[in-house]
């Protein structure tokens, strides 16, 4: 045990936490039990080991092509007959980048989550909808949304969802996680699922 806790301590020091949303020191300052609090920490050292490990990655990546010719060459001059050493070469070049993108994007998505493990869970109403086109035809959708709270206080928040056009979905219900009950702090929200869904059985 002792042993563990001096590991978390040293990861702690050597590894700083990836603070790629702005908030997240805040809710993890926030965040009502310590395992919460673990969670945030531990997703957010995960995301930036990948992200390390994706630029190591890109290092790699772009040196692969020199290393390549370099040997060529050698084994050229010097009769050699390894081609499964050009195999190893371009399968970690190409290999380690993936490996920290996936780590660095499971990480930033857990992270999210962890942050609103302890937040409110609100059902509001899609106002509108914005399509925000993306890369390759890749579009973003940008769901504006309401909820009224007991006390008549409205929130407002903005939910960014891709895939499926949701326009359908405007006048809508939609689920949605908050740590503060700020009325226009448009991106303390995490998407909670459609309640329509819920109840239709739709996936």
């Amino acid at each position: 045990m002792q042993a563990y806790e001096r590991l978390v301590s040293w990861l702690d020091q050597t590894i700083p936490l990836h603070n790629a949303d702005d908030q997240t020191t805040e809710w993890m300052a926030s965040a009502r039990t310590p395992e919460t609090r673990a969670r945030i920490r531990r997703w957010s050292r995960a995301e930036s080991i990948g992200l390390a490990v994706a630029l190591i990655g890109l290092i790699l990546l772009l040196a692969a092509p020199v290393a390549t010719v370099v040997l060529l060459v050698w084994f050229g001059v010097a009769g050699i007959e390894r081609t499964d050493v050009y195999w190893w070469l371009w399968g970690i070049a190409v290999g380690v980048p993936l490996v920290g993108g996936i780590v660095m994007a499971v990480g930033s998505r857990q992270r999210l989550v962890a942050c609103f493990a302890d937040a409110y869970v609100s059902t509001g109403r899609v106002d509108r909808v914005i399509e925000e086109p993306g890369d390759d035809d890749h579009a973003w959708y940008q769901l504006r949304v309401s909820s009224e709270l007991p006390n008549g206080v409205v929130l407002h928040r903005t939910v960014y969802r891709d895939g499926n056009d949701p326009r359908r979905r405007t006048g809508g219900p939609v689920r949605f996680r908050h740590n503060t009950l700020d009325p226009d702090d448009l991106h303390d929200v995490l998407f909670d699922g459609w309640p329509d869904d819920a109840r239709t059985g739709r996936r």
